[in-house]
């Protein structure tokens, strides 16, 4: 069982990779400057470079509203919205926020998808969390900051945002996904485990599977698409839920996730057969033959066998059903039906005198007809099924289907 045991070690190694790679906090804080002053100026002040009906209505709306005093302007843009800070590290936060784009302590803070200068925090940054508590005790998301200084009060509006919105808003990735720069480390030891743990030698002289055709690529295969649908619901869960969470039943993503998950573990289980094209040895010895396959080891005397017969090893029908009602929906499905259709493996069974059998693996091997003449030279018969198998006259792909 080593080499399924190492693929599967190696599958779940992918899995971290892609949690550490797409995992995202689950809330965040965008912060920029509110200006009032030129807020005020645009509301009161001649509209610059409007014409025709812009400017009509521009001075319509400026000759019903009331004036106020920049005092009361920011009380009434603020009421209700506002929250006075003070203290450490608000000057700093302030600051930031105000410095020129790309500059200072924060600017590896600074959104990329904004028509603003905006910075992010996530939610359980200080001083934000007991922010954050007031604001949802209310059912809100937004409030102006306030910092008392000596040249005046300065304004910051705050809007709490979840992981799909902050997204979307180019909030940087170190912050986004803190664990990203880990993603390396699972996947470096997945490769070691394919490839450096140390792998049972094949006896001298065996038949074995191909290592490219029958080992490598269908690996190759199944971790690429497994690994695409197990994180794909990670991508997907953030922006259509705006949640990090994927696997949450309260509110749908778990359901979601499950979905393409079963996807993947179909694919998953491409495993199991390279595990068992890696494990086979067949070594035929002068009076038996010595078999090796997936988690077994046995030698079998040619005297002990009374008849070999045919096994087709092709994937059950309902599930190329399955993957064909599945094709009908989604077309990229349907070349999977359509490989596992058309697939021709099949196998050798022995039959014993003691009343057992052995079953394994024979189609497409290299040296598998050494095996058909060391059987036809001790006379063990074979089913006709087998011969035509044998013989390359008929493959199991022209077997009807039961």
């Amino acid at each position: 069982m080593r080499e399924l045991y190492r693929r599967l070690a190696v599958l779940l190694l992918l899995f971290a990779s892609l949690v550490c790679f797409l995992s995202v906090r689950n809330g965040f804080v965008r912060l920029y400057v509110a200006d009032m002053g030129r807020e005020y100026r645009q509301e009161y002040s001649p509209s610059q470079g409007l014409f025709g009906a812009q400017a009509a209505g521009g001075r319509f709306i400026r000759s019903i509203t009331p004036f106020r005093t920049i005092a009361g302007f920011i009380d009434s843009k603020t009421d209700g919205h506002l929250l006075t800070v003070e203290g450490d590290p608000w000057p700093e936060i302030f600051s930031g926020a105000a410095a020129p784009a790309g500059s200072g302590a924060t600017a590896w803070r600074e959104a990329g998808g904004v028509y603003r200068k905006s910075l992010y925090y996530h939610r359980e940054e200080e001083p934000f969390p007991a922010l954050i508590a007031g604001l949802e005790d209310k059912g809100e998301t937004f409030s102006y900051l306030k910092l008392r200084t000596g040249e005046g009060p300065r304004f910051l509006a705050m809007v709490l945002e979840g992981p799909g919105t902050a997204l979307d808003n180019g909030v940087p990735a170190p912050l986004a996904r803190p664990f990203r720069s880990l993603a390396l480390v699972p996947l470096c030891l997945g490769a070691a485990v394919y490839f450096f743990l140390p792998k049972r030698k094949t006896p001298p002289g065996a038949i074995v599977y191909p290592k490219w055709s029958a080992v490598f690529l269908p690996d190759l295969l199944s971790y690429i698409m497994s690994g695409f649908f197990l994180g794909l619901p990670m991508v997907l869960c953030v922006h259509i839920f705006d949640r990090a969470g994927f696997l949450d039943f309260r509110f749908g993503s778990a359901w979601f996730t499950l979905v393409f998950w079963a996807i993947g573990l179909v694919f998953a289980s491409i495993l199991w057969w390279s595990s068992k094209y890696a494990s086979f040895a067949l070594q035929i010895l002068p009076g038996g033959l010595f078999l090796r396959t997936l988690g077994r080891e046995r030698a079998i005397d040619f005297g002990d066998i009374v008849s070999a017969g045919f096994v087709d090893y092709r994937p059950p029908k309902w599930l190329r059903t399955l993957l064909f009602i599945a094709g009908l929906v989604n077309w990229r499905m349907m070349g999977q039906a359509l490989l596992l259709s058309g697939r021709t493996d099949w196998g050798i069974e022995f039959f014993f005198r003691d009343g057992g059998s052995e079953r394994f693996l024979c189609s497409n091997i290299p040296g598998a007809g050494r095996l058909f003449e060391a059987l036809r030279l001790r006379k063990i018969p074979l089913s006709e099924e087998l011969q035509r198998a044998a013989e390359g006259t008929v493959g199991p792909g022209a077997e009807e289907e039961s």
